[in-house]
């Protein structure tokens, strides 16, 4: 899904991936993400790694869209 994602954003939200591979939870992702229309909307994330008989098996994501003011207020 990275393709998705601006590319003034992508090293955070890799930075964000990373840190839930080794703790298990992202943090607070903020993000613009790609419309099927060719825009841009602000996205608040966050995202927990689930285990399986101790092993990663899956990811939960909780996501909400932001108003441009909000988005525009993180890049602060």
């Amino acid at each position: 899904g990275y393709q998705f994602v601006h590319a003034a954003d992508m090293m955070f939200c890799a930075e964000n991936h990373v840190r839930m591979m080794k703790t298990g939870e992202s943090g607070l992702t903020v993000f613009r993400l790609l419309t099927k229309k060719g825009s841009w909307v602000w996205v608040q994330a966050n995202a927990r790694l689930v285990y399986k008989a101790g092993k990663p098996d899956c990811i939960i994501a909780q996501q909400r869209a932001l108003s441009n003011e909000e988005g525009e207020e993180h890049l602060q």
